[in-house]
């Protein structure tokens, strides 16, 4: 089943990920990521994830070549296809 996910904003992490509006509120909800700060012109946030980092979110319309944006039963979420990270 897919479902409808219109993707209002997209965010590039200082983390050098890529997000979506829908991956955000959903990291929110479940206090995985707790808001700091919102900046609305420009739309900028700054986040603590779980681990206790900052995260910074702002607001792009671009994607790189590498990103790939996902619809399905999840919502719309962006991908990395370079493959698995170096650990």
């Amino acid at each position: 089943m897919i479902v409808d996910a219109p993707i209002e904003t997209l965010y590039k992490g200082s983390d050098g990920r890529y997000y979506t509006d829908h991956q955000l509120t959903k990291r929110l909800e479940s206090e995985r990521w707790k808001r700091c700060i919102r900046q609305q012109e420009p739309d900028r946030q700054l986040v603590e994830t779980s681990d206790g980092c900052l995260l910074l979110l702002t607001a792009t319309d671009v994607l790189p070549e590498w990103a790939e944006l996902r619809i399905d039963d999840r919502g719309a979420r962006v991908v990395d296809t370079r493959g698995p990270r170096p650990k």
